[in-house]
């Protein structure tokens, strides 16, 4: 029998690392070097990650060669100082190198130095949010999965029957409840717990686009007289598109009275509750009984990084808890084990990132990064409140300002005008990505498709702003011409 393993020579590993960081250094050290989105890659790079089945190795340096020359290049690039797109933002050098210490050594989550991190990482961000100091919680890929958490933890706590053992069969059906402007994984959550998105009730927004409580209280009053059974009432805390905080104080009282599970989806925008200012906005998320966050968002840690908080651990291992007996065997636990707090049983470290992060910058430099956002936005909103070829649809709230173009000779909209506004602001939105200067995204609100300004990326400064909306202004003056002259 041939004797073999997998490992490399140690000089190798050692030349390749140095490879690395080089590229990393050099990206860092020009982030505006490469677009923010990349041009569509050529045949020839798409074949180079395609192809049959390898049967014989390929020489590191040469794959290597490979990633830096073709993959980077046909890559987001997330470092962009003025990416203020969707919300996603850059990432962080020393959490983003330990990452490939972590995947070298294949740094599992199973020890106990890594419970005392979860649990420390849990307690850090539930204090730093004003969810509680005894945070318990559980590390996931990201906001997606935090919030099918909650809603699996809150129809356990709330069914008021063995769900795990029983199923949904035979039972009152149970129905949740979130604002039209509740993010899509909220629905995937519904469908993946066998609810189905028909048992997700999507409650009226006003013109702040926050959920409108009096629809709120009605909709529950006529599902329960039509047998039904509330079970979870979800807050936004920052919604994708507009950034809007629903009234949380006013949900906890809600949720108090029926006995509904309050759910917060802060994945985006509680961290700006760490900010004094914007602090009121958040009353109520201190009784919230679960909360969704995304560290890989506001605070930047490299990808994955989502957290679920709950009031206790009890929460997730009565959701999740069912240990077989050769998981038993040879164990004991001091402290409570992770892998009884969510599906997986392997997974890679994702706790360490954190912990890096939160003991690198601390509390009081995010707090004010996030501080300079909010002025950032509240800055854009007020120069596009002043200019004479700009609308603005949503008002600034917390770091989003959603605004389209809008020539001056069109101005005030009329009925006729709306349709080719939208899509003006639609070609103004795909010639930016062609551009590759600066990238905003867009959405559509009250029917109007329009431009998405998103400030998460700690790269992003004033002047980054400034020449992201002059340059929305040229494109949009020269599309504007050019659409015009087509349509003669």
């Amino acid at each position: 029998m041939t004797i073999m393993t997998l490992d490399m020579d140690a000089e190798a590993v050692r030349s390749l690392g140095y490879r690395i960081v080089d590229r990393v250094v050099t990206e860092l050290s020009d982030p505006s070097n490469r677009p923010p989105r990349p041009p569509t890659p050529s045949d020839e790079v798409l074949a180079m990650f395609g192809g049959p089945l390898p049967h014989d190795g390929t020489d590191p340096d040469e794959l290597l060669s490979i990633i830096e020359d073709h993959f980077i290049p046909a890559t987001t690039n997330l470092l962009h100082p003025r990416w203020m797109a969707y919300v996603l933002a850059g990432s962080l050098p020393l959490a983003g190198l330990m990452g490939a210490l972590i995947s070298s050594l294949n740094l599992a989550y199973i020890d106990p130095v890594n419970t005392r991190l979860a649990k420390t990482i849990t307690r850090w961000l539930g204090e730093m949010l004003g969810f509680g100091r005894n945070a318990a919680g559980y590390i996931t890929t990201g906001g997606t999965w935090a919030n099918l958490v909650g809603l699996a933890v809150a129809r356990v706590r709330r069914a008021g029957w063995d769900v795990r053992t029983e199923g949904l069969a035979e039972h009152p059906t149970l129905v949740a409840y979130v604002s039209e402007e509740g993010h899509s994984c909220l629905d995937k959550a519904m469908e993946l717990l066998g609810m189905g998105r028909n048992q997700l009730r999507k409650i009226p927004v006003g013109s702040d686009y926050r959920i409108l409580v009096d629809a709120l209280e009605e909709t529950i009053a006529d599902d329960l007289a039509s047998g039904l059974q509330p079970f979870c009432l979800i807050g936004n805390a920052g919604t994708v598109n507009t950034g809007a905080v629903d009234p949380l104080y006013d949900l906890a009282e809600i949720a108090a009275s029926h006995r509904l599970w309050l759910h917060v989806d802060g994945a985006y925008g509680a961290f700006a509750a760490m900010v004094p200012e914007s602090r009121p906005l958040f009353s109520g998320i201190e009784r919230a009984d679960s909360l969704a966050v995304d560290p890989h968002k506001w605070l930047n840690i490299p990808f994955e990084a989502g957290c679920i908080l709950v009031r206790d651990w009890a929460d997730l291992t009565d959701t999740f808890s069912l240990i077989p007996p050769y998981l038993r065997a040879g164990v004991v636990d001091s402290e409570v084990n992770l892998r009884d707090c969510g599906i997986e049983l392997t997974r890679t470290n994702r706790e360490l990132n954190i912990w890096l992060a939160l003991r690198q910058y601390g509390k009081d430099q995010y707090t004010q990064l996030i501080t300079n956002h909010l002025a950032l936005t509240r800055q854009l909103g007020a120069w596009l409140e002043d200019a004479e070829d700009f609308e603005v649809i949503s008002e600034p709230s917390l770091s989003i300002c959603c605004f389209r173009f809008v020539p001056p000779d069109l101005r005030p909209p009329t009925e006729e005008s709306e349709a080719y506004l939208n899509n003006l602001n639609q070609e103004i939105e795909m010639a930016l990505v062609e551009d590759g200067r600066a990238l905003v995204s867009g959405t559509q609100l009250s029917g109007k498709r329009v431009l998405r300004a998103c400030i998460v990326n700690h790269r992003v400064t004033q002047s980054g702003v400034e020449q992201t909306l002059l340059l929305l202004r040229e494109i949009g003056h020269k599309l504007d011409k050019q659409l015009r002259t087509q349509d003669r």
